[in-house]
């Protein structure tokens, strides 16, 4: 029997096994830098939007804050809060020269149409008081307490104004007074 050897007469000399360098993640890819500056866009979009959120209804929050803060507010301090908070929202010309009726049917016509006739019933009664001679109280709690529940509504759903409803109530407005032929016409 022959004497089998495994190995050649001559050594190979046998490097060592090299595992390839770590591969690196930099330059990270064009994609990912297009990611994160959307990521970033978004968050400063959105840092306006609630700022200019929180200041729209910095208005309005005052007001609830003010109508709940003294429950026991009279009928015109009431309507002179509403109609102040009316005109941080909507065109301080056109509700400025309002009062009485003028200024109900304003306020009944910028809230949304489910809550019109709730506000309607709860205010009529403290608008048809609000001028009229000293037979009645005008600081009839029952109705004041009305038209608290009424300015509620309308701060709450009424503010801020949704863009439609601008272009409304500025038509209602200018329908609600009258028209420099018809005050001419009465006259003569």
């Amino acid at each position: 029997m022959q004497n089998v050897n495994a190995l050649p007469a001559q050594t190979i000399e046998l490097k060592d096994i090299h595992i390839p360098e770590q591969i690196s993640s930099f330059p990270i890819a064009y994609g990912w830098w297009i990611l994160a500056a959307l990521f970033i866009v978004l968050i400063i979009i959105s840092i306006i939007n609630i700022r200019k959120h929180i200041k729209r209804n910095a208005i309005k929050k005052q007001a609830l804050k003010k109508l709940k803060s003294s429950q026991e507010q009279s009928i015109d301090n009431t309507i002179a809060l509403l109609k102040w908070a009316a005109m941080h929202y909507f065109s301080r010309i056109e509700v400025a020269k309002l009062f009485g009726d003028s200024l109900q049917q304003f306020l009944i016509s910028t809230l949304p149409i489910k809550h019109q006739e709730n506000f309607t019933k709860l205010s009529k009664k403290a608008f048809s008081m609000q001028y009229k001679t000293p037979i009645y109280d005008t600081n009839d709690t029952h109705t004041s307490e009305q038209l608290s529940e009424a300015a509620k509504i309308w701060l709450t759903h009424a503010l801020p104004p949704k863009p439609h409803n601008v272009s409304e109530s500025k038509t209602v407005n200018i329908q609600a007074t009258p028209s420099k032929d018809t005050v001419q016409g009465a006259n003569t």
